[in-house]
């Protein structure tokens, strides 16, 4: 392996109910708590709670054993809020990892990744749907 740079854009966002309208494509997936912000009153999103990688992010997402979990963290008028960002087998996990390491979500506790990063060194540029992303950042290799 060696120094990398990936860049993929992030596709969303959807409901719990619009999972079906994901890509079902191989790619990681974001879980976000929304809200109303209370300057705009539109919901938005407040906090990446979790990523996730699969070949079918659709299906990824569709079957995650975690999604009550989620739901239950949510205070009376927030959501879910779901992302995609598509990326090929070869880089799926150490770009999902790079996610995970740099972000550090709170449904991502137990990650092997969360606090190593067992790849070298890579850099992360995200564009699209990156609210409450890092947009640039570079993770070096602690196996």
């Amino acid at each position: 392996m060696s120094e990398q740079l990936l860049s993929p854009k992030v596709l969303g966002y959807w409901t719990r109910e619009q999972l079906h309208d994901t890509p079902d494509e191989s790619g990681f997936f974001c879980v976000f708590r929304a809200a109303r912000d209370p300057e705009t009153n539109e919901m938005d999103v407040q906090e990446l709670l979790y990523v996730g990688e699969h070949r079918s992010a659709r299906y990824g997402l569709e079957h995650h054993p975690d999604h009550d979990k989620w739901a239950a963290f949510l205070q009376p008028g927030e959501e879910l809020w779901y992302a995609v960002g598509l990326v090929g087998h070869p880089n799926r996990e150490r770009l999902t990892a790079a996610m995970i390491n740099a972000h550090k979500p709170r449904f991502n506790n137990g990650s092997q990744y969360r606090d190593r990063f067992p790849f070298d060194e890579t850099t992360v540029h995200i564009y699209g749907k990156k609210h409450k992303l890092q947009s640039i950042f570079t993770v070096e290799s602690h196996a």
